[in-house]
């Protein structure tokens, strides 16, 4: 059995920043993901990542570019298990188990389902959860994009160059978005917003050909032709519960200024964690700092960094 210094579980941003910083300190470093990027690679347009302007894609495949550089181990499979010995963590996948005496766990997130009738039916026949990988899909169509936020923002006004009409359903009185994609927002004749906006149900016999919303306790039926689901994200930490590790109501991992967790040896980084901002660069940053205290940790546990 392979035994590492240290494994990175996620090779998203949080992740990948990590691995380098920890191959840099002379670490011997696996990461442990299915996709190089992980949802990164779904971002249509990063503007907030200082001296890079483009697609979440083109930033991780910089990333992976500047590891391949450095001696680390990619183990492109998604970890299964994690068991805590008495001096040792083991990591299991499909295909193997390995060993770390430490752990920084960069899992991320996955999205949220609005849970309403037609949703489950009609996935991947006109409901999408991706604009970046389904967009195209929908070229002079009508679609509805549900939920607030920048990324459901961001994600019809992609659509808007794209789409014949777009309408913008959120249940609350005012979009939760930075000004500047509320500024362009106004600016766009193809897109319609509907406040205080509940989604009721998505119709469809073999795919989506309308959506019910409840606006001012009536109903009301969009016809169209897609629905992209941007309502947030849940924070992929069940390897975590395992090990007992705390973590707060919405099951993000509790960690400290220094992203250690309530677990020796063990640390978090990234939108798995409760960290109220969830950004690309955050996640990167967090991703330094844990395997810095990685190192640390190793220093101050085993004889070969002492």
């Amino acid at each position: 059995m392979k035994i590492y210094d240290l494994v990175i579980i996620g090779a998203g941003p949080a992740g990948l920043t990590a691995g380098l910083y920890a191959t840099r300190d002379g670490l011997k470093v696996a990461i442990v993901g299915k996709e190089i990027g992980g949802t990164a690679n779904k971002i249509l347009l990063i503007e907030n990542w200082p001296g890079f302007n483009g697609s979440g894609s083109e930033l991780m495949k910089n990333f992976h570019e500047q590891l391949k550089k450095h001696n680390i181990e990619f183990i492109l499979e998604d970890a299964d298990e994690i068991k805590k010995n008495k001096n040792n963590f083991k990591i299991k996948t499909k295909k193997q188990e390995i060993e770390s005496k430490s752990i920084i766990l960069t899992t991320g997130t996955q999205r949220k389902k609005l849970e309403i009738p037609g949703e489950k039916k009609l996935i991947g026949r006109g409901i999408s959860y991706c604009v970046t990988c389904d967009a195209f899909f929908f070229k002079g169509k009508n679609v509805a994009v549900i939920g607030g936020s920048d990324c459901a923002t961001t994600s019809a006004l992609a659509l808007s160059d794209i789409a014949k009409k777009i309408y913008l359903v959120y249940r609350g009185k005012k979009l939760k978005c930075e000004k500047i994609n509320l500024d362009r927002l106004e600016k766009k004749k193809n897109i319609e917003i509907f406040y205080d906006s509940i989604p009721l149900e998505i119709k469809g016999k073999e795919k989506v050909e309308a959506l019910i919303i409840k606006q001012n306790n009536q109903k009301q039926e969009i016809s169209l032709d897609g629905v992209f689901i941007e309502i947030g994200a849940i924070a992929l930490s069940g390897l975590a519960k395992n090990l007992g590790l705390k973590l707060d109501k919405e099951n993000h991992i509790i960690v400290d200024r220094d992203m250690k967790t309530s677990v020796d040896g063990f640390f978090a980084a990234g939108d798995v964690t409760d960290s109220k901002l969830k950004q690309v660069v955050v996640a990167s940053a967090q991703g330094a700092i844990a395997a810095k205290s990685a190192y640390g940790f190793l220093r101050n546990n085993t004889t070969k960094y002492k």
